[in-house]
């Protein structure tokens, strides 16, 4: 059955084919090259955004090491401040040692000196040392203001004064506790279960 096809007919047929050919190329083949060019974009994008952050935490590096040598400088300055960690009897030697040292300078009579029982004190463990001074008031003030101002962190927690003589009343009699902190933190209490 041979027709004989009209122009007209030859012209829809030679487009409905080549419709069928670009159905058929967008489909099989450009469809598959397009979502193979995503893929790849988005590939890129995210090694692009992985090199960026690895440069963030390359350059927190030199933010991290500042903060390393500051927090070493505070430790550094926090140990100037405490007494001696390793042993309190130690320290409560050297902070008696240093009582007599300012009584001496502030011409202050030392009558007694006795160390306590070492304590917690706001988490921190304290040395405290329980003085007895004669003197006037004006070398009593003096004592207690080189206590304060010690390079070490020392803390006058109780004072008790009291006159000696009626007749000189500037002759005082003074009980001091002294607090002196060592860097060394309240343990934490162990949960029984």
């Amino acid at each position: 059955m041979s027709q004989k096809r009209t122009l007209r007919e030859k012209i829809i047929l030679t487009l409905a084919g080549s419709m069928v050919l670009v159905y058929v190329f967008v489909e099989y083949i450009g469809r598959p090259l397009y979502m193979e060019q995503k893929r790849q974009e988005q590939k890129i994008e995210s090694k692009i955004l992985f090199i960026t952050k690895y440069h963030e935490i390359l350059n927190q590096t030199v933010y991290y090491r500042k903060k390393e040598q500051t927090n070493q400088a505070l430790a550094v300055q926090l140990s100037r401040l405490f007494l001696s960690p390793s042993q309190p009897a130690l320290a409560a030697a050297r902070l008696q040692k240093s009582l007599e040292d300012k009584a001496r300078k502030t011409r202050v009579n030392l009558v007694q000196v006795k160390t306590e029982k070492t304590k917690y004190m706001e988490g921190l463990l304290t040395v405290p040392v329980r003085i007895t001074v004669k003197s006037s008031l004006e070398k009593l003030s003096r004592f207690i203001r080189m206590i304060e101002s010690d390079e070490k962190f020392l803390v006058v927690e109780e004072l008790a004064i009291r006159r000696i003589n009626k007749k000189e009343p500037e002759q005082l009699e003074s009980r001091l506790l002294v607090n002196g902190f060592i860097q060394k933190r309240k343990p934490e209490k162990l949960k029984t279960t």
